[in-house]
């Protein structure tokens, strides 16, 4: 058997450490990167990089690149301010912007995301807007057929119709819902999930039903006649005038009550069913909120 020299048992010693020093180093980096414990394993290897990969794409799944990064015009119709005097909005999935401009004409804009190499134009809703009876008609539906995400109906309403509109009747499938610098003598809405913010008057009647959403209403003047708001699970904020003559009843499953119309000594957590009045009593309101905070104020 060869017997090697001193220096060569110490350049060989040299090598065996450097060697261990390199895959030393090597290991502990990788464990640090991928963020792991315990034994080395192949296994964990995988699992700690497919971790990095979910921690960019989890949250959205469609964002990955497909679509434009903004929000992209499919469509725009306009109608002259004369030929209508109620809305009605009938929206499968996206959120709907209601908004006062100046002017004699009414539009209609459709936005979204559209897949890449997509002509805006083809991801647009067919027949989006229509006039019919006296009513501008909104209909999405049929959208989720990958052209475009992120949807948004966008309705700007000449000043002198929005101020006097007949009638709003709006029922969204999911997604928000927002309106402001409305005046109309009724508005009825139904939405599944989403919010809802609505800024003007409804002078005769007021429905809205929300399955799952956070609802606010600041009303410049009230129902004279009924409102009846419904929420199965959300918070509800509403505001209307001090001078607002109403009898109302409240059932509230699981949360707190908040008015400046309350009866003195009600602390707005002991009592599930409550009725309250104001003024002359004339209006008759009612309040059901299954799950969440709801809070009905005076302002003006």
């Amino acid at each position: 058997m060869m017997k090697l020299s001193h220096e060569s048992k110490l350049r060989l010693g040299v090598g065996i450490g450097a060697f261990v020093l390199i895959i030393g180093l090597v290991f502990g980096i990788s464990r640090t990167l991928i963020h792991f414990d315990g034994p080395w394993d192949l296994d964990d290897v995988v699992s700690g990089l497919s971790g990095m990969d979910d921690a960019v794409d989890e949250d959205d799944p469609l964002d990955d690149g497909s679509y434009s990064a903004r929000p992209q015009r499919l469509s725009c119709t306009t109608f002259d301010a004369d030929e209508f005097r109620y809305l009605d909005f009938d929206i499968d999935a996206a959120t709907v912007d209601v908004k006062v401009v100046d002017g004699n004409k009414a539009r209609v804009i459709e936005r979204g995301r559209v897949a890449n190499g997509m002509d805006a134009s083809k991801a647009a809703t067919q027949n989006i807007a229509s006039v019919e009876d006296s009513t501008l008609k909104v209909s999405q539906f049929g959208s989720d057929d990958g052209k475009a995400i992120d949807r948004s109906v966008t309705v700007e309403l000449p000043r002198r119709v929005a101020e006097h509109l007949k009638g709003v009747n709006a029922h969204v499938g999911s997604g928000d819902l927002q309106i402001a610098g409305v005046t109309c003598d009724g508005f009825d809405l139904f939405l599944g999930a989403g919010d809802v913010e609505f800024a003007g008057s409804v002078t005769d009647a007021l429905s809205a039903e929300v399955g799952s959403g956070d609802v606010t209403f600041e009303l410049y003047q009230a129902p004279a006649k009924s409102m009846d708001v419904s929420v199965g699970s959300g918070d509800v904020e509403m505001t209307v005038p001090n001078s607002t003559g109403f009898k109302a009843s409240l059932t509230l499953g699981s949360g707190d009550f908040e008015s400046d119309f309350l009866p003195l000594g009600y602390d707005g957590e002991t009592i599930l069913n409550l009725e309250f009045d104001n003024g002359d009593k004339s209006a008759t309101y009612r309040f059901e909120v299954g799950s969440g905070d709801m809070s009905f104020d005076s302002e003006y």
